[in-house]
């Protein structure tokens, strides 16, 4: 332990970590249990325990753990929920090693985040090779119309980088690296980003980075010009692709086409073999507006079930990660509900698994984040922790936004990635308002 605490080894495991996903999730467990055992190991101070916000997560997994103990009739499941207050030790602790090691570590930020961006062009490499020639280094194919790259059977490149994006951001200004020193590299950077993650075809984390882009726009003024000019070049390049049929993939025909044809109910898909736009002429625009859903047929059904799940367990729901127990339970006249392991909607997990209770939770610290946002973009502080502040913040708004399909809210995964950025942000919090 000597040894990580004398050469600041921690910091590069802790930015590192995301990585480890492309290895597993068991590596990704072990990295965090290494983090874990130096914050019990070191703190000697209950200052972080008093943390308000911290306070906030541990009373919401006290719930998790009570409320999968009456709820859930598996007993695999009871024990995951139960272990769920290990993700608000995790946050706890990366808010530690980065509040241990801060001001001591102007050459290790710079070495971490030339080692990020390496690896981040590795990928981006190798999913372009992918795109072009239809298969990876690594052997590879295309699945589907969409590139998975390092992550070969798994279409999780999308999600993956979009989780990665705020925490790249952030690095590279936490390193005090300029931002008009680096100004061309960043949008060169940030444009091939944009066009990896349009690549991956994944109509989730598409509409994420989109949302994510916004907001940076919004509230960070330092990054404005860079992310519109990145933005520019990212349209032109998904227009050539297009215009040019380059590729042995057509991310427009998911992303696009799939997504208007989910929502309206009608044929209009593109022939990618004879390059022609079908289209159904006797379809009338009036009629094609009246029949607009918002989500997919799939999505509705799983939003049905939940609903009926919620609605007869309003106050403690159905217990976490309970919806694949009791989604069967549950009758349709007409059959439209589905069953599944989760309802692919963060908020409507919330509400059917752990109710009116669990959502007041999500309500709040959604509320609480985006305030302190308003608040951080109108002081007049330095411009790097006020941006890594507002990168981080933007980062929990866009992964918990309450509207977008996403994965299980209990998942390893997604819990892992949510409670690191929620560490981060914890560090983040107090150089910016304490």
């Amino acid at each position: 332990m000597n040894i990580i605490i004398k050469n600041n080894s921690l910091i590069y495991l802790l930015f590192l970590t995301p990585f480890a996903h492309i290895l597993g999730i068991a590596i990704v467990e072990l990295f965090t249990f290494v983090m874990t055992l130096f914050f019990f190991y070191k703190n000697r101070s209950i200052k972080y325990y008093r943390d308000k916000k911290f306070l906030f997560f541990f009373v919401f997994s006290i719930y998790i753990a009570i409320n999968a103990y009456f709820q859930i009739p598996d007993d695999d499941l009871k024990i995951s929920s139960f272990f769920y207050f290990r993700f608000i030790i995790l946050s706890l602790s990366i808010f530690f090693i980065l509040d241990y090691f801060d001001n001591n570590l102007t050459i290790d930020k710079k070495i971490i985040s030339i080692i990020f961006g390496i690896l981040i062009l590795f990928i981006f490499f190798d999913s372009f090779v992918q795109f072009l020639m239809g298969e990876n280094l690594f052997g590879f194919k295309i699945i589907n119309q969409r590139i998975s790259s390092i992550f070969g059977s798994e279409l999780i490149l999308g999600a993956f980088l979009v989780k990665l994006l705020p925490l790249f951001l952030y690095l590279f200004i936490y390193s005090n690296t300029k931002i008009k020193t680096n100004f061309y590299s960043l949008i060169f950077f940030l444009s091939l980003y944009f066009s990896v993650i349009y690549l991956a075809a994944g109509r989730t984390s598409f509409v994420m980075m989109f949302l994510f882009i916004f907001l940076i726009l919004v509230f960070v003024k330092d990054l404005r010009i860079v992310f519109s000019l990145s933005l520019l070049f990212f349209i032109s390049f998904v227009f050539l692709t297009i215009f040019f049929d380059i590729g042995k993939s057509n991310p427009s025909n998911r992303i696009f086409i799939k997504t208007f044809n989910e929502m309206t109910s009608h044929i209009f898909y593109t022939d990618h073999e004879n390059k022609q736009l079908i289209d159904n002429n006797s379809i009338e625009k009036k009629e094609i507006i009246k029949n607009i859903k918002i989500f997919s047929e799939d999505h509705n059904g799983h939003y049905i079930v939940a609903y009926e799940l919620f609605k007869n367990n309003m106050i403690f729901g159905v217990g976490p990660k309970g919806f694949r127990s009791y989604c069967r339970s549950v009758n349709y006249d007409p059959p439209k509900g589905i069953c599944s392991t989760h309802p692919h909607n963060f908020i409507i997990q919330i509400l059917s698994e752990t109710g009116l209770i669990g959502f007041l939770f999500y309500t709040y610290g959604f509320i609480f984040v985006f305030i302190k946002i308003l608040r951080a973009y109108s002081l007049k502080i330095a411009s790097n922790e006020k941006n890594c502040f507002l990168i981080i913040s933007i980062a929990l708004i866009v992964n918990f936004f309450p509207i977008i399909p996403n994965g299980n809210f209990f998942n390893n995964w997604i819990s892992i990635t949510s409670f690191y950025y929620t560490g981060v942000y914890l560090y983040s919090y107090k150089k910016v308002f304490l």
